[in-house]
């Protein structure tokens, strides 16, 4: 793990970014915390635009483009983006989270709720159930370009947003109801898009770097930072 976050620390984001050429400007930082093992740096070399970071203290929370949340408890967060998260959102950041047993309702994500663009019922919202393969809701949307999703067995258990753009969305099995699974909302300046399951449990999905570096390119040319 120490060596897969040491790689992904030594490149550069190859993503689009509005306006063209950053020459001259200061290099734009995404803050990926928690688990982000699903990030592939290989898969991402390409085109200047943006610089992985996985320390919080390597800039301030304001100066970030996007913040990445992969299932890391809202009271394991360092204080300074516990503290900004929802102004930083507000003021035209981006972020991503992501799921799992500590993120979400499991995760004590009922503080920030306000930015999360699904409505949590739980505070043990992890769960196991198996799905169909999920429904694409906004096929058209570009995080999901060339994207099929294989069936998702483990989520964090919530019910969407009203007014909340959803994406993505499990089909559910005999008995049960249909989840969402990616969702996005806006918060002030800001955009947020929600992934209620862990993208590191789906290794074997052909299309998974293709959906992350989507979801980073669509979040940065988003961000105002």
């Amino acid at each position: 793990m120490i060596a897969r976050r040491a790689v992904i620390l030594g490149f550069v984001l190859l993503l689009s970014v509005p306006g063209g050429s950053l020459a001259g400007q200061a290099r734009r930082m995404i803050l990926a915390l928690g688990n982000p093992g699903f990030i592939n740096a290989g898969s991402l070399q390409g085109s200047p635009g943006a610089e992985i970071v996985m320390d919080a203290g390597k800039a301030k929370v304001k100066d970030l483009s996007v913040i990445v949340l992969a299932n890391i408890a809202h009271g394991s967060l360092p204080g300074p983006v516990q503290q900004a998260l929802e102004a930083y959102v507000s003021e035209g950041g981006s972020l991503l989270l992501t799921g799992g047993p500590q993120a979400f309702g499991s995760g004590g994500y009922q503080a920030v709720s306000t930015v999360i663009p699904f409505l949590i019922r739980s505070t043990a919202d992890w769960r196991a159930t198996p799905f169909k393969p999920p429904l694409p809701i906004q096929p058209g949307h570009p995080i999901m370009a060339g994207v099929t999703f294989i069936p998702i067995g483990n989520l964090n258990d919530m019910n969407p947003r009203p007014g909340a753009n959803e994406i993505l969305r499990a089909a559910g099995g005999q008995g049960s109801l249909p989840y969402p699974l990616i969702a996005e909302t806006s918060f002030g300046a800001g955009r947020v898009i929600g992934v209620a399951f862990d993208l590191n449990e789906l290794s074997g999905m052909a299309d998974r770097d293709l959906f992350v570096r989507n979801t980073l390119s669509y979040l940065l040319a988003a961000s105002r930072h």
